[in-house]
């Protein structure tokens, strides 16, 4: 069950013809479920600035993309064994509080160097699964900014990277053309040479528009030139919480929608 604020609920009734034409469309498309939840079909008619033809070809090509990559769709079950791995090895989070422009806040960071946990594959299968829940409520975010903390960062795991480039060329190419969030900044911090290194390895495979967005920074007080401080967390010299707690409420909320996300169907992918 999806819960919804009254905020929520009122964007749907507000825009509730436009969705209607949408799902209409929709079920006369055989290869688009006909159970993809409104609030997510909201997503694509905001990104698109409400136009409805726009919003049906980035429906059409995300799909096509999922049917077609799979391996980054399916067995999305976060009490797996794979997914347990990650979330001890990788510190995913949301943060609570939108920027003042209406802006969501996420970020990722190393916590257990060890490679043996290092699993590129699961580690993105787990971040599109967390967009794909956060797509389900919260109509009011009208873009992402994402921080990559490189902590931790280490010549291997950027071997490993190399190694596995055709899912990271997938991973970015879903952030690129086919997602529908608004990816507004990125940036790094606490870098090292290894990371400039990493980003020049796919740069051929980052389209103009999302270049200009990439911000790299040696400290993460940087960040307070973009993010407003009470958004932070106290390990960015903010005053919001701790990464800690953060990363622990991204994934109650992704047990919580565990059954909704197992059920493929849900999320585009149907038996083709």
């Amino acid at each position: 069950m999806i819960e919804l604020n009254e905020q929520d609920q009122q964007l749907l009734e507000d825009y509730h013809e436009i969705l209607r034409k949408f799902e209409e469309w929709i079920s006369a498309q055989p290869h688009i479920p006909k159970t993809i939840p409104k609030t997510v079909l909201f997503r694509y008619v905001k990104i698109n600035h409400f136009d409805l033809e726009e919003s049906k070809k980035l429906l059409d090509i995300n799909v096509k993309f999922r049917i077609k990559n799979q391996y980054l769709f399916t067995d999305r079950d976060i009490e797996s064994e794979e997914f347990q791995k990650v979330s001890r090895t990788v510190q995913y989070t949301v943060f609570p509080k939108l920027t003042k422009e209406g802006y969501a806040v996420e970020s990722y960071r190393i916590i257990n160097s060890d490679l043996n946990n290092f699993n590129l594959k699961d580690i993105m299968k787990l971040v599109i699964m967390a967009h794909d829940v956060n797509s389900l409520a919260q109509l009011n975010i009208n873009g992402v900014i994402a921080i990559y903390d490189a902590t931790g960062f280490t010549f291997q795991h950027f071997m490993r990277i190399i190694s596995n480039a055709q899912t990271s060329i997938h991973f970015s190419q879903y952030g690129q053309e086919v997602s529908c969030i608004n990816l507004i900044q990125v940036h790094y911090i606490n870098c090292s040479s290894l990371v400039t290194k990493t980003i020049d390895f796919f740069k051929s495979f980052l389209s103009q528009e999302l270049k200009k967005k990439l911000y790299f920074h040696s400290e993460y007080e940087a960040l307070h030139d973009f993010i407003d401080i009470d958004c932070l967390p106290v390990e960015y010299g903010g005053t919001e919480g701790s990464l800690k707690d953060y990363h622990e409420n991204t994934l109650k909320k992704l047990h919580k929608y565990r059954d909704f996300v197992k059920m493929d169907e849900n999320f585009f992918l149907l038996d083709n």
